[in-house]
């Protein structure tokens, strides 16, 4: 499902000049398609690729799920590489940053489609069902076994065949929409853990709620309390929810969120220190330089040195 040199609903925006933040791909399908996920293979994409805009990372705003079927490769997700064989499941998630392997010798199956995807389908039974927000519990890299392999790989199979067809659009979104859930609840159900049993509800939906708060103020709020505030319950509780979760506490939690966005503008962009210490809400760059070196270990001025002519 490629179309002159890039995906058909996935489109490049690229800002010019010194302060220029990471390229973005940006998934907005046409009218024409009718349809909200795309699923295309990798021989497929590198073979209508001509370009190298694909080989240097570029920052998401859709799900990305990739499964190899043959040979090695080595994409590399928000600066960790990560080494992919038959059977490796990969699904990237919104605001990642993504450099795609499109070396020779290796074939899968790639699916994207937009958050609101998987949070469209309205279910009258009164059963809680897989939604958007239990994505968040499916892991990031997954290694699949035989059987899960053939059984996830013949429905990306099915699935691709089926955008082919011309039949009743709407219909064929919704039967898409519960193939991917199956696909993601299968993924899920095969991590060692379960959401529903070892963890409090409470919590997980806490952490949810956290998450997303996060991700809307980590640029003007880096205090644990006031997170807890706005949430309605205590630190404590939070920072319970938090390492329940994600294994870490709330205030490294956002202090990992606020590094991710330095290091991306560090490596992609020629910003300057100071302007990027604004960016992320630090009232003087001397403050950013500390808490950089203090939980990224490098000064950022080092970091730069050491990531922008790699990945640039």
């Amino acid at each position: 499902m490629v179309k002159n040199g890039q995906f058909k609903g996935a489109h490049l925006t690229k800002k010019e000049g010194r302060s220029a933040p990471l390229e973005r791909a940006r998934y907005t399908p046409p009218a024409t398609y009718g349809l909200d996920i795309e699923l295309f293979s990798v021989s497929d994409l590198k073979n209508r690729v001509k370009e190298n805009r694909f080989r240097k990372a570029h920052q998401i705003n859709f799900y990305l799920l990739l499964l190899v079927t043959k040979g090695r490769c080595r994409p590399v997700v928000d600066y960790t590489p990560l080494t992919c064989t038959k059977g490796s499941l990969l699904l990237v998630r919104p605001n990642q940053a993504l450099e795609f392997d499109l070396s020779n010798g290796w074939d899968g199956w790639t699916a994207i489609f937009r958050p609101e995807y998987l949070a469209s389908a309205a279910d009258n039974s009164g059963e809680k069902n897989f939604q958007l927000d239990d994505v968040h519990e499916v892991q990031s890299f997954t290694n699949l076994n035989e059987i899960q392999y053939k059984i996830i790989s013949a429905t990306l199979v099915q699935m691709a065949q089926d955008t082919q067809s011309d039949k009743h659009r709407l219909l064929l979104n919704a039967m898409l929409r519960f193939q991917l859930k199956s696909l993601l609840l299968r993924v899920l159900l095969s991590n060692n853990r379960t959401i529903d049993t070892e963890f409090d509800s409470t919590q997980i939906s806490r952490f949810r709620r956290f998450k997303n708060l996060v991700e809307e103020k980590f640029c003007i709020q880096h205090k644990v309390a006031d997170y807890a505030n706005q949430l309605g319950c205590t630190v404590k509780s939070l920072s319970r929810a938090t390492q329940a979760s994600a294994a870490i506490g709330a205030k490294q939690y956002i202090a990992a969120r606020i590094i991710l966005e330095a290091k991306r503008l560090l490596t992609h962009t020629q910003m300057p220190i100071s302007v990027i210490a604004d960016q992320l809400g630090f009232d003087e760059p001397t403050n950013f330089v500390k808490f950089f070196k203090r939980e990224g270990g490098l000064a950022p001025n080092e970091f730069r040195k050491q990531n922008y002519s790699i990945y640039n």
